[in-house]
């Protein structure tokens, strides 16, 4: 925000609490005050270390000025409340939201504290006035009684003057107002009886101290209940001393009280919004988390079952109908879920976004997990209707089941997102249980996954090439670089697995750009005596933006000629509308280098022969392995086989047919049009050595 901004909300600021107390400064002088206050909440907001010690020193200078009207603090969160969060010159605070609350409470905190010092010192000035009007009670009597009675009378706090056993001999109006009662009629009571029942224990232990001689006054720093009107509770800080008569010895109890029940409503607020949701009022992550520690934190035979849910499609809401749609869907798929585990002892939490969890603590009368998951999406599925549009959503969801006893809460958390994840890779409205078997499986994965980067930094990801031969004959017509991991503890990992695991971690551009710069580094040093290098790529790798910048990089620093190189590319990448792949097939074939049409299986790739730089297609995998167990005479499939090749070839376009193993089975393909062969049959992956013939089958 601009220095003029501040300014603005300094006014704001500054015509808020004039309404709220009396100030001898001028306008202008409440103004520059509260902009130096401003100056300090900004820079503990823009700081690169977040700090909320600003809002402390504010809270404290605002008692200082005496804004400590009744509406003073609240008007206070109020402006700030609203404006900070708006500011532009905040608009790029990481967290903004917390920050601010943050900030806000420990605002709160020191104008707390500080009246609470500030009462403590108003006792003493009682005591002190008390004092000094008994040591002088025969010289001026009449005058230290008035201007006692002038401060008892107009005191913003309460005090009760009572003797040693407690009862009350005289209270001011400002007390009968905190309890909501004239003061006249609260004489003759006992102190304790002001107080809630809940907090007379401590109350009257803490007289018992006092009137021991432990301690010379009583100062509590925590707040304590009375009884206001028709029972409802009044917070309050309190102070309590006892007066001496000239020989030294207590005669009397002054009880110093100040109501803080705004001040704590406003800290339960506070609480309430850092553990529940601004948008739906659900608890939050932090929250829900808590409750979930609770639950399964005890050692009980009870169950429990924890949904994870992810909405469907969700960004379709708010990317074709807006935010303020999204948000009001967002709301009511809350109600929904609430509506669900109505008469079940449970939980229901936003964790943010579209994600939404549940936590049902199991009763005799309690669905099971598969009636619950269908009644979730059969709620969600009801169309809600907003500006006249007819919307409804559907989930996937996650689920574990906890038998009882004590557990790990994050680790159920952790398997209830697993499960989630792999719900939603079957498609929409989908559910699952969560398998133990198949998660230290998919732990294994991931830990692969993890790895993979420093694996490949050490060196033990490297090439291989495996030969691709000539059906007729058996020449070796090119290679394809393969990658190969040689982990210490797994073995080697194949290709199509690294490529798998980089693909999960993001890292499988950098490490395709720098096989395809290896490859070309190496059969350059042989100098090209295979004839084609193939490099085939994922979809991913296809779209690359920069894919062709790679292959210029890796042909230049090799020095190998374009003509030699071929590059594979998934029909899949080529057929769909997002992505670089058909402008990356454009610019290579400009540049010399041959596509390959990876996994050819139908007549929906036949569109994608028609580019002239695709000079190679290689058959799916699925394909070659449905026809090996196959019976060849008997197969719609292995019927079906010459007749996807027929066009292909009609154009001259080489067909590879990969994973042969067997000599009747690179037989049965080359009889069915495939050009080439590749397999462990023909020739294993291995290091690069110069070309040798395989003999014709």
């Amino acid at each position: 925000m601009p220095e003029t901004g501040r300014a603005e909300l300094a006014r704001q600021w500054a015509g808020a609490l004039s309404r709220t107390a009396y100030v001898p400064l001028s306008r202008g002088d409440i103004e520059a005050m509260l902009g130096g206050l401003l100056d300090g909440l900004f820079d503990a907001l823009l700081a690169a270390e977040f700090s909320a010690g600003a809002g402390t020193e504010a809270g404290r200078r605002l008692v200082a000025a005496h804004f400590t009207g009744e509406q003073s603090l609240s008007r206070t969160v109020e402006v700030l409340g609203v404006a900070l969060p708006a500011s532009p010159e905040l608009r790029g605070v990481d967290g903004l939201a917390g920050k601010v609350v943050s900030l806000l409470g420990e605002l709160a905190s020191g104008y707390a504290n500080a009246l609470r010092v500030r009462t403590l010192d108003q006792q003493e000035t009682v005591k002190l006035a008390l004092l000094k009007a008994s040591e002088n009670a025969r010289k001026r009597l009449e005058a230290s009684e008035v201007n006692f009675r002038e401060l008892f009378a107009s005191s913003a706090v309460g005090i009760a003057i009572s003797d040693l056993d407690g009862k009350l001999l005289e209270a001011n109006e400002t007390l009968g107002d905190i309890v909501g009662r004239p003061a006249a009629e609260l004489v003759g009571q006992y102190v304790h009886e002001l107080f809630h029942p809940e907090d007379t224990a401590t109350f009257v232990a803490a007289y018992q101290g006092l009137l021991s001689g432990r301690n010379p006054r009583l100062r509590l720093d925590r707040q304590l209940r009375l009884l206001g009107k028709d029972g409802e509770p009044v917070w309050a800080y309190l102070a309590v001393s006892l007066l001496h008569d000239l020989a030294g010895r207590p005669t009397r109890q002054v009880t110093v009280v100040e109501d803080v029940t705004e001040l704590h409503l406003l800290g339960d607020r506070l609480s309430h919004q850092s553990l529940h949701d601004a948008l739906t009022g659900l608890p939050n992550q932090q929250f829900f988390v808590s409750t979930l520690e609770s639950v399964v934190g005890r050692d009980s035979p009870s169950s429990v079952k924890l949904f994870k849910l992810d909405l469907d499609g969700f960004a379709v809401v708010n990317d074709g109908l807006g935010r303020r749609v999204g948000d009001q869907l967002l709301r009511s798929v809350a109600a929904r879920l609430l509506s669900v585990v109505a008469g079940e002892k449970a939980t229901v939490a936003r964790f943010g976004a579209d994600e939404f969890a549940i936590l049902v603590e199991d009763s005799p009368t309690s669905p099971d997990v598969a009636t619950l998951a269908e009644r979730i999406n059969t709620e969600l599925a009801e169309p809600v209707y907003i500006d006249g549009n007819g919307m409804a959503v559907s989930a996937c969801i996650g689920v574990v089941e906890h038998r009882g006893g004590v557990t790990d809460p994050a680790e159920l958390l952790r398997a209830a997102e697993t499960t989630l994840r792999r719900v939603k890779s079957g498609g929409t409205r989908q559910w699952g249980l969560f398998d133990p078997h198949r998660d230290v499986a998919e732990r294994a994965r991931r830990r692969l996954a993890a790895t993979m980067p420093s694996a490949w930094e050490n060196g033990e990801v490297g090439l291989e090439y495996q030969p691709l031969a000539r059906l007729a004959d058996g020449e070796i017509v090119g290679v394809e670089a393969l990658l190969r991991w040689d982990h210490p503890e797994r073995g080697p990992i194949p290709h199509r697995e690294c490529l798998s695991l980089a693909e999960e971690t993001g890292l499988v551009l950098p490490l395709g750009d720098w096989m395809l710069c290896k490859a070309c580094e190496q059969l350059s040093a042989l100098g090209w005596a295979v004839p084609v290098l193939h490099v085939n790529l994922t979809a991913q790798q296809s779209n690359d933006p920069d894919l062709v910048s790679c292959v210029r990089r890796a042909l230049r620093k090799s020095g190998s000629d374009a003509a030699r190189l071929l590059v594979g590319m998934p029909a899949t990448a080529l057929a769909s509308d997002v992505g670089d792949a058909e402008d990356n097939v454009r610019a290579l074939g400009d540049l010399g280098v041959a596509i390959a049409l990876l996994e050819y299986g139908g007549a929906e790739d036949l569109a994608r022969l028609e580019d002239p730089a695709v000079r190679t297609v290689r058959v799916a995998h699925g394909l070659v392995d449905r026809v090996a167990l196959a019976s060849p005479d008997d197969s719609l499939v292995a019927a079906a086989v010459p007749g996807l090749l027929a066009p292909v070839r009609a154009r001259g376009i080489t067909v590879i047919a990969a994973d042969l193993r067997t000599r009747a089975q690179a037989a049965w393909w080359h009889a069915a049009g495939a050009d080439v062969g590749q397999g462990r049959y023909l020739a294993p992956p291995g290091p690069l050595t110069p070309p040798r013939r395989k003999q014709s089958s």
